[in-house]
């Protein structure tokens, strides 16, 4: 965990800077934000979730500030998602400002098999305050229909003030038949803000979060694994991940621009070992150009993947290649920070003994099931769920963070646990029942037992 208690100690606090940029009427005579006001009060784990926003709010203000828009917006991620890059709603807006697929879209943000840039933290803040621009002066100014607009939709808004026949810069909020969730919305906005400017007033105690960079962006220069990025920067995926959170697979995108949010206080040292690894060291795959005879079903063989793996690695929709065509192939062999487990531990780890593993993260998708991640990784949903402490009957949701553990080469010995049957064991080791039988004669006349040890090549 990277800390950064030492700022606090040296530095303005971030709601001090916070309330100078505060300009809007926080209306706190208005019955609506009363009962936000008293709800904040008597709900402090919500209110605690403000140092949530540690890693983010820095640079949100100073996007706000460069702006010259009111510092009210930078709660507005509070409301949304808790500032938790990785949330989403049940329609489908993603990151700290929950933008929708379309909007996001529409507001220039990527979103591919590598990366969702909704959720990536400059580009999602500036595309969340440019839109907020434009509703400002869609609005005439009025910066609380901007707020409305932006929870339930430009047209909505535009569509109900047209119906009410107010007319003209002096449209009353307060009085719009506005949807349910959007009459919540802004008197809790509203009341937020206004606990923040007087803390005392309502007894409530803000987290210490100091009022300094917390990130910096770096220009790697190439495509990397994120778990090499972390090592080489000395921290956890977590910690990375939670600075580049728009990345959907193990890896950074393969294109353009390639930069990577650091913290501060680790971009030095990050810079100085990247400078150490060659460029064809910083992915976890190799790339095979396709001869006469090739087909995916002997490439997969040939590395010890999977099909599906390989074709969503590429984009293919089907099983076709061509002849001098170039396809990335998952391999840990390139790479020398691989995470490797040698003294694999009991339910958390595979039983492989003398066989290479590398980590993976996959973040959820929208259509991903245990069913697609078994055929993508050819592993087991029992062996997803022991290694990220889920529940039996726990599903995937969205934007959540998994790691697999992957067998890079079906060699070496398989150590037999509970459970295990022939089918199971040939999916987790990336090879066929045939070849396990083949090498192991006694499997066609005895029983598996725990503890027993199985030739995989």
């Amino acid at each position: 965990m990277v800390m950064r208690a030492t700022y606090a100690e040296t530095t303005a606090s971030v709601w001090d800077v916070l309330r100078t940029q505060f300009s809007l009427n926080h209306e706190v005579t208005q019955p609506e934000v009363q009962t936000q006001l008293r709800w904040l009060i008597s709900h402090p784990s919500y209110l605690n979730k403000l140092a949530q926003s540690e890693p983010y709010i820095y640079h949100i203000l100073t996007e706000i500030k460069k702006r010259n828009m009111p510092g009210e917006i930078a709660l507005i991620p509070m409301i949304e998602s808790s500032y938790d890059p990785f949330a989403y709603s049940g329609v489908g807006a993603a990151g700290l400002w929950q933008l929708m697929p379309g909007t996001g879209t529409d507001l220039g943000l990527k979103q591919d098999w590598w990366s969702d840039n909704r959720r990536s933290i400059r580009p999602s803040t500036d595309a969340a305050l440019n839109y907020l621009l434009y509703l400002n002066k869609f609005f005439n100014g009025d910066w609380i229909l901007a707020f409305a607009a932006y929870d339930s939709g430009e047209g909505t808004m535009a569509r109900i003030i047209k119906q009410s026949n107010q007319t003209g810069r002096k449209i009353h909020f307060w009085s719009l038949p506005v949807p349910s969730e959007t009459k919540a919305y802004i008197p809790r906005l509203l009341a937020l803000a206004e606990i923040i400017q007087n803390p005392q007033r309502y007894r409530v105690q803000l987290p210490d979060i100091a009022h300094a960079p917390y990130f910096k962006e770096v220009n790697i220069g190439s495509q990397i694994d994120l778990s090499h990025a972390a090592k080489l920067a000395g921290i956890s995926y977590h910690d990375l991940i939670k600075l580049n959170p728009g990345y959907n697979r193990w890896a950074t995108a393969p294109y353009r621009p390639y930069k990577l949010l650091i913290p501060t206080d680790r971009v030095e040292s990050f810079n100085r070992n990247l400078a150490n690894v060659p460029e064809d060291q910083r992915v976890s795959w190799t790339r095979h150009q396709v001869s006469a005879g090739d087909n995916l079903n002997l490439i997969a063989q040939k590395y010890h993947t999977t099909i599906n793996l390989i074709k969503e690695l590429n984009q293919l929709k089907t099983n076709a290649i061509k002849n001098g065509q170039y396809v990335l192939i998952p391999n840990s062999k390139n790479t020398p920070v691989t995470v490797k487990n040698n003294t694999p531990e009991p339910d958390k780890t595979p039983h492989f003994v003398g066989s290479s593993q590398y980590k993976l993260l996959h973040i959820v998708q929208q259509n991903d099931s245990y069913l697609v991640l078994q055929k993508k990784y050819g592993v087991l949903k029992e062996d997803i769920q022991t290694w990220n402490r889920l529940k039996p009957n726990e599903g995937l949701r969205p934007g959540q963070q998994l790691v697999i553990w992957k067998n890079s080469s079906a060699t070496g010995v398989y150590v037999v646990k509970s459970g295990d049957n022939v089918s199971s064991i040939a999916l987790r080791n990336n090879t066929k029942t045939t070849t396990l039988m083949q090498l192991n004669p006694e499997l066609k006349t005895k029983l598996l037992h725990p503890g027993q040890r199985i030739r995989l090549g």
